[in-house]
């Protein structure tokens, strides 16, 4: 099962670096997590010099006491790592989490003006829609290597950042490229003669690609697409074309969702999408509509292979008793994220185990 921390903070977190005017901040990244919380190591904050709060690391509970502790990084101008003791329920914080959770959040320091190499090195993956790591040391013992000190790698080129050329690049490039094929987020203790270090490896993925194939029912689901950081683009067409000729070349994190309301259409989008890469294929309609559209396929020689039939989710959604367009969009795009997180989409109470793997 993969494991990824979602980039939808990345893009205000950049914006509000870009727009802040030249003005320190202090950059907030939930590093290590032992135990039940809200937020998945990766999780990201900012917090500029005039005390604004961009993104959040936990459910509202740690982001005051993240705030106070900024001003002070600011003041020293150095990295700091804060500790959270919450499986003990201690008092001192008097935060009521009700979680049962040590946190390890580190607080960095941020230059004014460009945007810091990681950050950059993220949002070029995202908008070009590439894999790749970002490895951080958040804990460290000795002199040799920094807190805070970062090894980039993309799928190609070859890694870049503090660690690229320092004792620690073997150690730190096994676990990355391990990081990158397993598509999973990971946390690791690596000792040698540099001493101890704790590194965070955060595995950048694309964000979800979606096509709306439609009109009416499409923009409530493409607002929604772009409120979870998506990229949502909505597919016009006609009589004679598709509309897929203009909409960007579909990949395996792609959801394509067929909602013209008009046969022939539909028809031909499902000839076009079935054989693409397109990770996940939904349908809106009855389920004996879509029957008969794949047998028509079938019948006009384009028989779609058992694969990709089974990539069609038709009737599209999950059952939530969706009417509206509005509800509609919310039920199909909770299937789309509950399949690419690769998650049956049921209730969370008849999950055995963690909530996070």
């Amino acid at each position: 099962m993969t494991h990824h921390v979602s980039m939808s903070s990345l893009l205000p977190i950049c914006t509000a670096l870009e727009s802040s005017e030249g003005q320190p901040a202090v950059l907030a990244t939930l590093v290590k997590v032992v135990g039940s919380a809200y937020r998945r190591p990766g999780a990201m904050m900012l917090v500029t010099a005039e005390g604004a709060v961009v993104g959040t690391i936990s459910g509202g509970c740690l982001e005051s006491d993240v705030r106070a502790h900024a001003e002070q990084v600011l003041s020293a101008g150095r990295p700091s790592l804060l500790h959270y003791d919450l499986a003990r329920d201690d008092p001192v914080w008097g935060l009521g989490m009700g979680c049962k959770a040590d946190i390890d959040v580190l607080l960095e320091p941020l230059a004014p003006g460009a945007l810091p190499q990681h950050l950059a090195f993220t949002r070029q993956l995202v908008r070009t829609r590439r894999y790749g790591v970002v490895a951080t040391v958040f804990r460290a013992e000795g002199d040799t290597v920094s807190v805070g000190a970062r090894l980039l790698l993309a799928e190609a080129p070859g890694p870049a950042g503090d660690l690229a050329a320092g004792p620690l690049r073997e150690a730190i490039l096994v676990a990355a490229r391990e990081a990158l094929e397993r598509r999973r987020d990971a946390v690791a203790e690596h000792r040698g003669p540099w001493g101890s270090v704790e590194v965070l490896y955060r595995v950048v993925v694309p964000p979800i690609a979606l096509f709306t194939c439609g009109g009416g029912d499409a923009p409530p689901l493409v607002r929604l697409a772009e409120q979870l950081g998506w990229h949502a683009t909505q597919v016009q067409g006609d009589a004679q074309r598709t509309g897929l000729e203009a909409a960007p070349a579909p990949d395996e994190r792609t959801a394509a969702v067929v909602m013209t309301h008009n046969y022939e259409r539909d028809l031909a989008l499902l000839g076009e999408l079935l054989p693409s890469p397109a990770g996940y294929l939904g349908i809106l309609g009855p389920r004996a509509r879509t029957e008969q559209l794949l047998a028509d396929l079938a019948a006009r020689g384009s028989a779609p292979s058992a694969g990709q039939v089974a990539r069609l989710h038709g009737p599209v959604g999950l059952d939530v008793g969706a009417e509206s367009a509005e509800e509609v969009a919310l039920a199909i795009a909770a299937e789309v994220q509950a399949f690419f997180a690769r998650r049956p989409g049921g209730p969370l109470r008849h999950k055995q185990g963690a909530i996070h793997e």
